[in-house]
């Protein structure tokens, strides 16, 4: 089945089915809009596939969210969960399904270094620090205490506390800094950077792990020492300082207690204390206006294929957005124009994410549901995840036709795929057996009631039973 969604999404510059539905105008040039594909995906999610002819020929996969929905939360998830690994989104999502939770709608996240892995910027997971780097002046995608998102500038800030002075952390399992403090985690490796100039310490936390928005007590577990390489212990941190930092190092003793808390504010704004977090850069649509960030990055203002990731103006709707370029079905876009797009589906506040050969978009049943323009799917430094909070259910309750609607010719058979859902609206069967089929006068149904053959010139209704579900197309036949 999903080689099968693949071949359509790649040949939808011919598709027989596709049905115009609109204009846009996108940077001053103006396209017309085809509708190939429109599916539920998931609880409250909708998968649909755009055929856009204009200025270049693109094809455009976005699929929406009803964060309202009481089953749905989003994560943030990092490559086989450590800093320097690389993982394909299908590979996290499949790795982190579980009986409780289903990673039903993935997509690549941040920027990264393709030889290590890591990501170029912040991230947080369920509130744990997987990565802060404050330095690079990137911008965020973040999941406030309220749970809905934000795109903005954001400062992550870990301050640790001790003997009546105060330090802020320069980063969490980022190479030290000069004059700077540094946490390392069990993500980072088995030991810390090796540096003849630093101070290192050990810590365990006292009751709970360091998260955001939580102020945690920490015990010193070692006393002082130099050179680096300091094992990292299980379940607990490696506190390391660079150059006029080792003072506040120097002055722990082996058994002290000491403070840290952990907070995450938009620049210049509010506390929003997100425990999703991960990075991009730029913000692309604000406040329902396309930003002028051509100059941003060398890249920006040239077509490649595009990710991005946006909400609507009261942050209850969240979109994923993937243009496939680099090739001669679909060129790929600028930042502007996929700004202008993220417009036109339905959002107020829009981030663009890495994009070029890492753009995918994965739907649990379906697979990969863009093409990817390195011919299959990049290993990347971390994702975004939509997730169903319910428990494995693979009982098919409502069922629908793969196809948005059909062409056929007289005497031509259409052997149609029907998805299955259950009762959350998990797409949990790409390929139902035992449906029956029923048609209006243009068609005949054969094969047991699994095909409909052409019979005249003329539209009908398709309909589709299995048990007590049913579900309609429209076929034309000419």
């Amino acid at each position: 089945m999903k080689k099968r969604f693949l071949a359509l999404l790649m040949c939808v510059a011919v598709a027989a089915n596709v049905v115009a539905q609109t204009q846009w105008e996108l940077q001053g040039n103006v396209y017309n809009v085809d509708t190939v594909n429109h599916i539920n995906v998931g609880p409250a999610t909708t998968l649909t596939s755009l055929r856009l002819t204009g200025a270049q020929n693109l094809n455009v996969y976005y699929t929406t969210t009803d964060l309202s929905n009481p089953y749905i939360s989003l994560k943030t998830l990092k490559a086989k969960d450590i800093i320097y690994a690389r993982q394909t989104v299908s590979g996290m999502a499949m790795d982190h399904d579980s009986d409780s939770a289903q990673y039903f709608l993935g997509v690549n996240g941040d920027f990264y270094n393709m030889r290590r892995g890591n990501s170029i910027s912040s991230q947080i997971s369920d509130g744990e620090l997987i990565f802060i780097d404050n330095s690079r002046g990137r911008t965020q995608w973040a999941v406030g205490a309220d749970g809905k998102p934000v795109m903005d500038f954001m400062d992550v800030s870990c301050v640790v506390s001790a003997h009546g002075r105060a330090v802020k952390l320069g980063g969490v399992n980022k190479v030290a800094q000069p004059h700077s403090l540094n946490l390392y985690t069990e993500r980072y490796g088995r030991v810390s950077d090796k540096c003849d100039s630093v101070a290192e310490v050990t810590l365990m936390p006292l009751d709970e792990p360091i998260s955001v928005g939580k102020l945690v007590k920490l015990r010193v577990t070692t006393a002082p020492s130099v050179g680096g390489e300091l094992a990292i212990p299980e379940g607990g941190y490696v506190l390391t300082a660079k150059g006029q930092e080792c003072d506040f190092v120097n002055t722990l003793q082996l058994g002290d207690e000491i403070d840290m808390s952990v907070t995450v504010n938009v620049v210049g704004g509010t506390n929003i204390n997100a425990n999703q977090l991960i990075s991009g850069y730029p913000v692309i649509l604000q406040r329902g206006e396309t930003t002028d960030n051509v100059d941003i990055l060398y890249h920006m203002n040239a077509l490649h294929p595009r990710t991005a990731i946006g909400n609507d103006s009261i942050g209850t709707k969240m979109v994923i957005l993937i243009v496939d370029g680099r090739s001669k079905v679909s060129q790929g876009c600028t930042t502007k124009v996929l700004a202008d797009m993220m417009r036109y589906v339905g959002c107020y506040d829009a981030m663009n994410l890495d994009g070029g050969g890492s753009s995918e978009l994965y739907v649990k049943n379906l697979g990969i549901c863009n093409v990817p323009s390195d011919g299959k799917e990049r290993t990347v430094a971390n994702g975004i995840f939509a997730v169903a909070n319910v428990p494995v259910d693979n009982e098919i309750v409502s069922i629908a036709f793969a196809d948005y609607r059909k062409t056929i010719a007289v005497g031509e058979d259409y052997v149609p795929t029907v998805y299955g859902y259950n009762k959350y609206g998990i797409l949990v069967d790409a390929d139902v057996k035992g449906v029956k089929l029923s048609c209006g006068k243009a068609g005949k149904i054969i094969a047991k009631g699994t095909t409909m053959r052409g019979a005249k010139r003329g539209r009908c209704t398709l309909t589709a039973r299995f048990g007590k579900s049913t579900a309609e197309i429209t076929v034309e036949v000419k």
